[in-house]
């Protein structure tokens, strides 16, 4: 029979001292330090249990959160969300282990090349440009809703070859689902986004494009076409990488860089220089990570002594390991200096990342044309932003200031 904690059942499985009370929609100080509030977990290590949203256990050291991000044999992504949507279309490949992982990556990594980068740069250039331009001469903005969604979602749109004016409509269903612990408002989200996915399909039947739906519609898995539910996965993948990671980074750094103006002043004297702008993104994507990775039991396995049986759900939040300071002096700080940036913002081992490249090269873009458009810049007094720890890190408003 299982425990009763506060209210929420615990499997006989896991020791009552490993048991914290911590919900992962309302982390303690994530709405003053998102990635922070995240690091402070580290309690008894190297696993603790949540019994909230569905219980799970929670990777709480560095060394476990990189340990398990690597162990896809035992650590399964076929569910990276929690609470799991049971039946749900699975992401392709994100929601596959290996072998078949590599098979479903090889379907979009033509995305990522380095060619195919540097051509959507240019027209992500152009869009950031755009995008600021509308807002400048006002001498304020409304980050989040003026540009933080708006640039990362219309590459994806230009990508997919789908309609700009879809843009607003997809933001809100992502919003909907990444920010609800719900598990009935994401099932609808999911189900009205599939539904929009099946319409594009169709058209893209019916009238074939030099575009990423097109190629995903043609994909093909050991012989044989794609299904249409592996077609949706690979392009939910795609929407949601796309659209609230590169929005959270943005977010985080902008946030950031208001509060210390010395920070974006060298950010400035830097821009034509690779390797100092290099070391820039990569501190500043190792301090404001966004994804915090859910894994699945495929069996029962022993983890350093801690029983985990099969389908555990287990959270790795990427800032654990970030953020050690066993690992690194200082983690909270800011350091463009830094001798090493090594981070699993992208996570590690064999799902790493598939359009980190590409992130990287948005951040660049928008470090370049927001530093050289928008002079010195700084946070609404009268409506100050505000942040919360999430299974993604997001930024739900940033008002900005600057004279003109």
């Amino acid at each position: 029979m299982d425990q009763i904690t506060r209210g929420y059942s615990v499997p006989d499985h896991v020791p009552a001292d490993l048991v914290v009370d911590v919900d992962m929609y309302d982390i303690p100080g994530g709405r003053e330090d998102a990635q922070g509030a995240w690091r402070d977990l580290q309690t008894r290590g190297p696993l603790s249990w949540s019994p909230r949203n569905g219980g799970h256990w929670i990777a709480t050291t560095g060394d476990a959160v990189f340990e398990l991000l690597r162990d896809a044999k035992h650590f399964s992504s076929e569910y990276v969300a929690i609470p799991k949507i049971e039946g749900k279309i699975r992401m392709a490949p994100i929601e596959m282990d290996p072998p078949d992982h590599a098979a479903y990556r090889k379907t979009i990594m033509p995305l990522f090349t380095s060619d195919a980068v540097d051509a959507l740069g240019e027209q992500a250039r152009a869009l950031c440009v755009e995008l600021i331009e509308e807002f400048r001469a006002s001498g304020r903005c409304e980050f989040i809703q003026d540009f933080a969604f708006k640039f990362p979602l219309g590459i994806f749109l230009k990508m997919m070859g789908l309609p700009d004016e879809d843009r607003m409509y997809l933001r809100d269903l992502v919003e909907r689902f990444v920010t609800s612990p719900d598990l009935d408002v994401k099932i609808a989200m999911e189900a009205e986004l599939h539904a929009y996915i099946d319409r594009a399909l169709d058209q893209r039947v019916a009238n074939p494009r030099d575009d990423a739906t097109t190629m995903i519609l043609n994909a093909t898995f050991e012989g044989r076409p794609y299904s249409r539910d592996e077609m949706k996965g690979t392009i939910i993948l795609l929407l949601f990488a796309g659209l609230d990671t590169v929005a959270g980074f943005l977010s985080f750094i902008t946030l950031h860089l208001a509060q210390r103006p010395d920070h974006a002043a060298y950010i400035r004297t830097q821009i034509g220089d690779e390797t100092a702008m290099h070391n820039v993104a990569q501190e500043l994507l190792r301090r404001f990570a966004i994804a915090n990775l859910g894994r699945i039991m495929g069996a029962d396995y022993e983890y350093h002594g801690t029983q985990l049986k099969k389908g555990d759900m287990v959270l790795l939040p990427t800032s654990i390991f970030n953020m050690d300071p066993e690992r690194i002096d200082n983690p909270d700080a800011v350091d463009f200096q830094r001798a090493t940036t090594k981070h699993v913002t992208f996570g590690s081992g064999p799902h790493t990342c598939a359009g980190a490249l590409l992130a990287r090269k948005e951040i660049r873009i928008f470090l370049e044309e927001w530093l050289a458009r928008i002079p010195e810049f700084r946070l609404d007094p009268d409506h100050p932003p505000e942040a919360r720890a999430l299974p993604l890190n997001q930024v739900m408003t940033l008002p900005l200031r600057w004279d003109v």
